[in-house]
């Protein structure tokens, strides 16, 4: 098929939904609006395919995964067949791929930066191939560029999410406490987000032990690493989470798809982090009826502190709620 200038194949290296997949889905209609004609490139199966079909957005089957030794010339006859006349590249990992495509192809290529990691000289010599980087946040452009990523062709774009999903709560107030069983007045603290080592769920568990107020602590999310470590990290999390009994109750409520719902209901938002590009979960937050509290890691970028927000290092356990005044907002 001839390719089109303005036909963009969008590269997803995973199946699932998370804040990458988040972001690219919020910001189709808008490429849409501006005459792009997307289609994402992404393994057949998973929650992504799903809400691609759901959306009705074109949707490619390609993964890594199936070859690696051959995947930039699996990648190029796909491009060939799809029509495509820029190919973007949704993840760091991905960046590398669409990379060695450009070297060998010099079609064009662009690729986005949403993890903050220390990369090798051969990755980083890939990843400036591409014509174009987008980093999800100056934090983020800086420490690559640090270790010779190239300024002149990087620039930040902060992720992208739909303001109208977070207003206006579909469920009547106190679902969730229902849902929990939960008939104490207590404070609902959340925290969103994977389960990992780069995380600071420890630190946040640390915390939990410190305070007397009655709290439900609900952490969101899932651990995806299958290494030792990260399941010896969250085994030891947890435990120590049950430790803040029997004024603090943990509740593990995993992978959730309806966040702005969760979001209306929580009293207070914990985003730790000890390496975090960006916090798009604090976008998120944002957009409630109420602000997030306290979060660790380099969000000033899009976050002022305020009355109901405020910062902590990140390996400091906050002292909140009780030095705010807060009470439950619903029993």
């Amino acid at each position: 098929m001839p390719s089109d200038s303005h036909r963009v194949a969008i590269l997803c290296e995973f199946g699932s939904v998370n804040g990458g997949e988040h972001s690219l889905l919020a910001l189709i209609p808008a490429i849409r609006d501006r005459g792009w004609d997307p289609v994402v490139v992404a393994p057949a199966v998973g929650e992504l395919a799903e809400v691609l079909a759901a959306r009705k957005i074109e949707h490619v089957d390609f993964s890594v995964n199936d070859n690696r030794d051959n995947a930039v010339e699996r990648l190029e006859e796909l491009l060939g067949k799809c029509g495509a006349g820029l190919l973007h590249a949704n993840s760091l990992s991905m960046s590398r791929l669409s990379g060695r495509l450009a070297r060998r192809t010099g079609r064009p290529t662009t690729g986005h930066l949403r993890d903050i990691l220390n990369l090798s000289t051969a990755a980083l010599e890939d990843i400036n191939t591409n014509r174009r980087l987008l980093a999800v946040s100056h934090a983020t452009r800086d420490h690559h560029v640090a270790a010779g990523l190239d300024p002149d062709r990087t620039r930040v774009v902060y992720n992208g999410i739909d303001p109208a999903q977070f207003r206006n709560p579909v469920r009547p107030s106190g679902w969730l406490k229902r849902e929990l069983n939960i008939t104490r007045p207590s404070l609902l603290v959340a925290t969103i987000g994977q389960i990992g080592l780069r995380k600071a769920l420890d630190v946040l568990a640390e915390a939990a032990t410190r305070v007397e107020t009655e709290i439900d602590y609900l952490v969101i999310g899932e651990r995806l690493s299958q290494k030792a470590e990260s399941v010896v990290f969250e085994d030891a999390v947890f435990a120590r989470f049950e430790d803040s009994a029997p004024s603090g109750r943990i509740h593990r409520l995993g992978y959730r798809r309806d966040i702005p719902e969760l979001l209306a209901e929580i009293d207070l938002l914990v985003h730790p982090a000890r390496q975090e590009p960006l916090g798009r979960v604090l976008l998120e937050a944002a957009r409630r009826p109420r602000d997030p509290g306290p979060r660790r890691g380099r969000y000033r970028e899009i976050l002022t502190d305020g009355p109901r927000r405020s910062w902590c290092p990140p390996t400091t356990p906050p002292r909140w709620p009780t030095n705010w005044g807060w009470r439950p907002t619903r029993t």
